[in-house]
């Protein structure tokens, strides 16, 4: 069986048609973060490349030529196989000999370089006005690459055997998935084996909810905020896995199945007994939100998913928190790709910061048109080593708008963005005052200074 993109012939009519139609506007290019920061990676290059390489070889193809995995013709055979790739035109026989991924040496057609600094974000199908689906294809070419060349970046290799043995990228024990729960000053509720009737939502927390420290900031934050608004919800605790997401970004099409698959199972028993519309799930992390949402249903897993700042929004909207304005607060907020672009979650996150009394910043690259923080298509677990970094170009961007917090609302956003923000106050590029903080963080602020108000107000 053949996974993924081998060879041009692999690509569905969709991705022909795809290498068919570009018009080579240069949108897409103008947009990938990759290509902003000085990577090899152009949308555009990297489709007219396929393109090119498809026409040339399209005579070999047509003839009915065929190479298996080992690089023997399989297509053209017989007594008369000589005569009949005589008569093809030697430019499309050579074609036919390059391999799709390689370096210089081996005269590939994309190279290693250019496609694994893909972030998956999402701008260049964004911004194509013929709908050319870039990601889909440089992830059909991944998977090619892992599942069946075993050829992907080392970093990879941790963790990949982090999901599989510990269900987790960071190979954290599972026991350890409450451990953000310590201190808090209320019982959160975990999932005993039984979902009363009472509970609304199923919180997912996520594998950097639970194990990365800055984003376990996160986590706490939209606990006390449910609890403060009086929301029924139960966390899975050792019992939740990760999403799949890294390794499916990274091409590891098995493993996320494999992880996938056991969390369908395991939710499925969770709301056995509810139809899909009360099977709520509420999530800090985008890319379990669009994991969860939009990719489980495929393997019968049917949930009702939202992100954190819809469901916040929402409690503000009802007066269930009540946030009591600061002063002086300018806020500047970064969508993540994966709760804006894939997935037009723009307003909630702007709307809580508005609620909050905090005055927006807007960066110049903003909403749809958002520049990435580096972390996605699972990049978070590999290096830059070309051009400027990412999340730093990200920084940049958001200091020149003179915050005194940047705002996120995504676990992997927050640790790019800190580690930029870290690096330009180490160089005294930023002022040392200005903090990264999720959305959540900001309303529980706000919210915690009106009831420490009534309070005072109370006693006085």
């Amino acid at each position: 069986d053949v996974f993924g993109a081998g060879k041009v012939e692999d690509f569905s009519w969709k991705g022909w048609l795809d290498f068919t139609t570009c018009t080579e506007c240069g949108r897409c290019q103008s947009q990938c973060p990759a290509w902003n920061t000085g990577k090899p990676l152009s949308p555009k290059l990297l489709i007219t490349s396929l393109r090119d390489h498809a026409y040339t070889k399209a005579p070999y193809l047509l003839a009915g030529g065929r190479k298996d995995m080992a690089g023997e013709e399989v297509g053209i055979t017989g007594d008369n196989a000589e005569q009949r790739l005589a008569g093809i035109d030697v430019l499309a026989l050579a074609e036919a000999e390059r391999p799709l991924v390689g370096g210089p040496d081996e005269l590939g057609v994309i190279d290693p370089e250019v496609l694994w600094s893909c972030t998956t974000c999402g701008a260049c199908v964004e911004q194509c006005p013929v709908d050319i689906e870039h990601v889909d294809h440089i992830i059909d070419m991944r998977r090619y690459q892992v599942l069946i060349e075993s050829n992907f970046p080392t970093e990879l290799g941790g963790m990949f055997k982090n999901l599989e043995n510990k269900g987790n990228p960071w190979g954290q024990n599972a026991r350890d998935r409450l451990a953000w729960t310590e201190g808090l000053p209320f019982e959160v509720p975990v999932y005993d084996g039984e979902l009363g009737p009472e509970v609304e939502y199923l919180f997912w927390v996520g594998c950097a909810g639970a194990f990365e420290d800055r984003a376990r900031k996160t986590t706490r934050a939209v606990a006390e905020l449910l609890h403060l608004a009086g929301v029924n919800y139960v966390v899975l605790g050792s019992e939740e896995t990760c999403t799949g997401d890294p390794a499916r970004r990274a091409g590891n099409e098995f493993l996320f199945q494999m992880l996938a698959q056991q969390n369908v199972e395991v939710l499925n028993t969770v709301f056995e007994h509810r139809p899909a519309s009360a099977r709520k799930i509420v999530v800090t992390c985008p890319h379990c939100f669009n994991t969860l949402g939009n990719e489980y249903p495929e393997l019968g897993g049917q949930f009702e998913v939202v992100h954190h700042t819809q469901l916040l929004n929402r409690l503000v909207r009802e007066r269930r928190l009540v946030p009591v304005a600061p002063l002086g607060e300018d806020v500047t907020y970064h969508d993540p790709c994966y709760l804006g672009r894939h997935n037009k979650v723009y307003s909630p996150p702007r709307e809580l910061v508005g609620a909050t009394g905090a005055t927006l910043r807007e960066m110049p690259r903003h909403a749809d048109r958002a520049l990435c923080c580096g972390a996605g298509g699972a990049r978070m677990w590999m290096e830059e080593r070309v051009g400027k970094r990412i999340n730093l170009e990200r920084v940049d961007e958001a200091l020149g708008t003179a915050p005194t917090k940047i705002a996120t609302g995504c676990p992997f956003c927050r640790v790019m963005m800190t580690d930029g923000l870290v690096q330009r106050q180490s160089e005294r590029a930023a002022p040392a005052h200005v903090e990264i903080v999720d959305v959540a963080q900001v309303l529980l602020t706000a919210v915690r200074r009106g009831r420490d108000g009534q309070v005072t107000s109370r006693s006085s």
